[in-house]
């Protein structure tokens, strides 16, 4: 993969019943705000939606991994004034971006991937 393609992910949409997509858009996208994928995973049988419910889950448990590591890199740096912050502010802007990413893509009636980390899990269906 090279870094031209880097947001340029799988695309899944061609797979999905455009009814069920035009349908499910708006509880596609609340899967990426932290935690709330289980509302989509619950709350209907959409295909659609359950897509983006696995990309929620994957995104949510990233940004726990990024907040541990950005704390232990901080508690292991912190004689560098500005480092920990910084590291901090990378992971932050990395979250950030995957939740604007994955909401875009679920609003505009796509299923893609999240970059580099959507591939990772698919635990459901």
């Amino acid at each position: 993969m090279n870094n031209n393609n880097l947001f340029d992910t799988e695309d899944l949409t061609g797979s999905f019943d455009t009814n069920d997509i035009e349908q499910n858009k708006a509880i596609s996208a609340i899967a990426y705000i932290p935690i709330l994928f289980i509302v989509p995973m619950l709350a209907t049988q959409s295909p659609y939606a359950k897509f983006h419910a696995n990309q929620g889950l994957i995104m949510t448990l990233t940004c726990i991994i990024l907040n541990i590591a950005s704390r232990i890199l901080g508690f292991v740096l912190e004689w560098v004034p500005i480092l920990p912050t910084l590291v901090s502010a990378v992971f932050s802007l990395t979250s950030l971006a995957l939740l604007i990413i994955g909401i875009a893509n679920a609003v505009q009636g796509k299923a893609k991937k999240l970059p580099i980390v959507g591939g990772l899990l698919n635990v459901l269906h």
